[in-house]
């Protein structure tokens, strides 16, 4: 897939491309030798990317940079945008975008910083996908002027992130809800495997179970339940594709103490029981 993209950007003049596609299983650890901007439409996945391991979901946008290892351990009905684009494009705008907030380390190969994703409201997404959409009609239909034109697209979309990345700065440093949501977050990554309520979540950052509910859903538009299982089922789906461990321990092992319950919620996500899952995925690697 990198080779042919890569071979793709060598035959145009205008390195900049648009795909929406959608995931179904395993994306192994890759690179590119180009920029990638994403942008998850609908699904979730688990992703791993400079060594962080998350839980992506509808709304989440996020930059890959050329040579960065990344990959998607448990997609499953993933649907996603990625905006694709070589830095020669924007050498005219490229000495500002290395100064703005949030995309400042794409260009500075000198600058580190850990990965990280937006999560966007609702009015943000349509905004995005405005923006991603246009990309791709200006490409495909190749109207009078759009080579400069997708060239603006991309520009434009690059301020648009790192407007979004310094109002989620700002709001994370000023805001206190948000700052529950965030703490929240960090406390669902750390005890999955153990068995809590949303009453646990809320008295550990220290705020009621109505109140986290609320700005949880506002910021990652799912409420604390429903992301609780998808994380849950995410990560049993690692265990199921990169162990052999028996179903009713994984269970056990994603904060699951009941294996048909388990078996229920996996199924309602994935399409197919865990039995089943496995045995796809192992026969779709036999078959690579």
């Amino acid at each position: 897939m990198s080779e042919i993209l890569d071979n793709m950007f060598d035959e145009t003049t205008v390195p900049i491309i648009v795909m929406d596609v959608e995931h179904h299983s395993k994306v192994w650890l890759h690179s590119h030798a180009f920029y990638e901007l994403v942008y998850i439409d609908k699904g979730f996945a688990m992703h791993v990317c400079d060594q962080t391991n998350t839980v992506l979901t509808s709304g989440d946008f996020f930059l890959i940079r050329p040579g960065q290892v990344h990959s998607y351990l448990s997609a499953y009905h993933t649907r996603l945008y990625n905006c694709l684009f070589s830095s020669e494009i924007l050498h005219e705008e490229l000495s500002d975008l290395s100064k703005y907030p949030g995309i400042s380390h794409l260009f500075n190969k000198n600058e580190e910083t850990k990965w990280e994703k937006l999560c966007l409201d609702m009015m943000e997404r349509r905004e995005v996908i405005l923006f991603l959409e246009k990309i791709k009609w200006e490409r495909l239909n190749q109207a009078i002027g759009w080579e400069i034109k997708i060239k603006s697209l991309l520009t434009e979309l690059l301020v648009l992130y790192s407007r979004l990345y310094s109002q989620r700065t700002l709001v994370r440093n000023n805001s206190a809800h948000l700052q529950y949501v965030y703490k929240a977050l960090e406390f669902i990554e750390e005890h999955y495997s153990e068995e809590f309520l949303i009453k646990d979540i809320a008295d550990a950052v220290g705020i009621s179970s109505d109140y986290l509910s609320k700005h949880f859903k506002l910021m990652i538009s799912i409420s604390p339940i429903e992301y609780v299982k998808n994380f849950r089922i995410a990560k049993s789906m690692e265990m199921l594709k990169l162990t052999q461990k028996p179903v009713s321990e994984i269970a056990i092992n994603v904060g699951f103490s009941d294996i048909s319950h388990f078996s229920r919620q996996f199924k309602q996500v994935a399409g197919v029981s865990p039995t089943i899952f496995r045995k796809n995925e192992t026969e779709a690697e036999m078959e690579i």
